[in-house]
């Protein structure tokens, strides 16, 4: 049943009982709404870095004036225009396989065009963490005050609760030296566990995996970006640590992740 609104509420508890109705039907739209199978979500994930990278290349094309040349070819009569000459033909050889655009990202040799594709993956994922904390927030708690909390309480919601919704498990093991420094270990992280990789894997092989490192990097600085911590104030970087146990399955990639961040409050209102 809805929170009901007294006639006679005034002030502190009018607001109170309007916040927790408006939180109860978004939790039913919420639930309303058609979910998505895991395995498929992680390939979407998964897709997002070859897409970065072939739209680097679509731009790169744009730049280099191709796409104007195309343009001023096509010569339309009047009363005579065709379907495709108002739409020009798309051209299906000029789609890359994923795993080849993977393969073109890990050997590119321009720092500058691989940083964009880096910048443009790390930014998806700022803009999913930041709407992400938004939702949680407003779905469990909307009255709950970040900015007045320890910045301990933030990183383990980060590992609890962002984690859980994403990739379906928290993350594994939270460090800190409580100065602002923080490590987030996630040994099993979803999105690259059928990776075939082996342990001993040559740096050529980890450096096809790293891009995919970045989606959740930009995770972390959007959910902190939602919380009052500038992009200014944050550091963060993903590196590849060994797993504790010896007994891993061939099936599983090889190798945990640690998230290594880093914030300065000093300028935080």
């Amino acid at each position: 049943m809805d929170a009901m609104i007294s006639p006679y509420a005034t002030g502190d508890n009018a607001t109170a009982s309007s916040v927790m109705s408006e939180q109860h039907q978004f939790q039913l739209f919420e639930e309303s709404l058609r979910k998505v199978n895991i395995l498929v979500f992680q390939m979407l994930i998964n897709e997002i870095i070859p897409l970065s990278m072939g739209l680097e290349k679509k731009l790169e094309r744009a730049n280099n004036d191709e796409l104007s040349d195309k343009l001023s070819k096509m010569e339309v009569t009047e009363g005579e225009e065709s379907l495709s000459t108002v739409v020009p033909t798309y051209n299906t050889k000029d789609i890359i396989p994923s795993n080849e655009l993977i393969h073109e990202l890990s050997e590119l040799k321009d720092e500058d065009k691989y940083n964009k594709v880096i910048d443009r993956v790390r930014n998806i994922g700022y803009q999913v963490g930041n709407k992400l904390s938004e939702l949680l927030i407003f779905t469990n708690n909307p009255n709950l005050q970040f900015k007045e909390m320890d910045l301990l309480l933030i990183m383990k919601f980060i590992c609890r609760d962002v984690w859980k919704q994403l990739y379906g498990k928290q993350i594994d093991n939270l460090k800190t030296n409580h100065r602002g420094t923080f490590y987030l270990i996630d040994y099993d992280y979803q999105p690259i566990r059928e990776f075939c990789i082996e342990e001993n894997a040559l740096k050529k092989e980890l450096k096809l995996v790293e891009p995919f490192l970045e989606f959740p990097v930009g995770i972390i600085k959007g959910v902190l970006a939602s919380l009052g911590y500038s992009k200014e104030q944050v550091i963060c970087l993903a590196t590849f640590i060994d797993r504790p146990n010896n007994d891993i399955p061939d099936t599983t990639f090889a190798k945990g992740i640690s998230f290594h961040v880093q914030i300065t409050t000093q300028n935080n209102q």
